[in-house]
């Protein structure tokens, strides 16, 4: 890609050599080329047509930008596949034969759930989740040292914004 760019940009200064005179030259070739066609049999043309297709074929052959073409395509693939099904907006998406429904919405909660699982530390915010309740961010959490039980007496645990931690006194 970059070589054909630098081809088109950077056009090399004309030559000084004289163009190449066909009459002058002191190797001949053995055979006319191109040949005409019309002038050979079926049975030529097709094993001429074949022999240069497969050169040509040979020829064309690019390994590395075929690779390169082939990751780039299945990456994007993979991303308009992930973004449609968990971020795409499908029910205000003016396309949609069916507005306001979203067809991924039980994926969606499914993987934001598990996410979201993936991030907590607290035995609260997991009861809190299989329970179906929406767990409890630390700027809302009630702080442990404020509560107390049915006796009026405080429980030795103490919350920390800062840490967002969880200590016990003795």
């Amino acid at each position: 890609m970059l070589q054909l760019l630098a081809r088109l940009l950077g056009r090399a200064p004309k030559s000084d050599l004289p163009p190449f005179n066909f009459a002058l030259n002191r190797y001949k070739a053995k055979k006319h080329w191109p040949p005409n066609l019309r002038e050979l049999t079926a049975k030529q043309q097709f094993r001429f047509e074949r022999k240069f297709k497969r050169r040509l074929r040979l020829k064309s052959i690019k390994p590395q930008w075929q690779r390169w073409t082939k990751i780039v395509q299945w990456n994007l693939i993979g991303f308009v596949v992930i973004y449609g099904v968990l971020f795409h907006d499908f029910a205000k998406d003016p396309m949609n034969p069916r507005p306001g429904e979203q067809p991924f919405k039980s994926l969606r909660k499914w993987m934001w759930g598990a996410w979201d699982g993936m991030w907590t530390h607290t035995s609260s915010s997991l009861e809190a989740d299989r329970a179906g309740a929406e767990p409890l961010s630390p700027s809302r959490k009630a702080a442990p040292e404020d509560a107390a039980d049915a006796g009026g007496r405080k429980s030795g645990i103490q919350y920390h914004s800062v840490t967002n931690q969880y200590t016990t006194q003795n």
